[in-house]
């Protein structure tokens, strides 16, 4: 006669196959919907914009990148050519 207390081992290991099972389900759904929102933000932020944009916007980096110029006046913040700032960033590291 078994006793009300004892555990039931096949309930068990059914309920945990079924978890596991629920379990790698949710994940795969959940990739395939991040894969699927992740290709909708690629067309709509990169693949929909013009080579002109996209060549305007490289073009005004590299302007950025390669000159001087203001960050907050007020504050007296400015920004260098990156070429200058990695030559000074080396000399400052140089004695170490």
């Amino acid at each position: 006669m078994m006793r009300y207390d004892d555990p039931d081992v096949t309930a068990s290991v059914v309920v945990g196959i079924i978890g596991v099972v629920v379990l790698f389900v949710s994940i795969v759904l959940l990739q395939a919907l991040f894969f699927h929102m992740q290709e909708g933000e690629m067309e709509r932020k990169v693949y929909s914009q013009s080579n002109e944009e996209l060549r305007s916007l490289d073009a005004q980096q590299m302007e950025t990148l390669n000159s001087y110029g203001w960050i907050d006046q007020s504050g007296g913040v400015t920004h260098i050519p990156i070429a200058n700032a990695m030559e000074l960033v080396a000399l400052e590291n140089a004695g170490r």
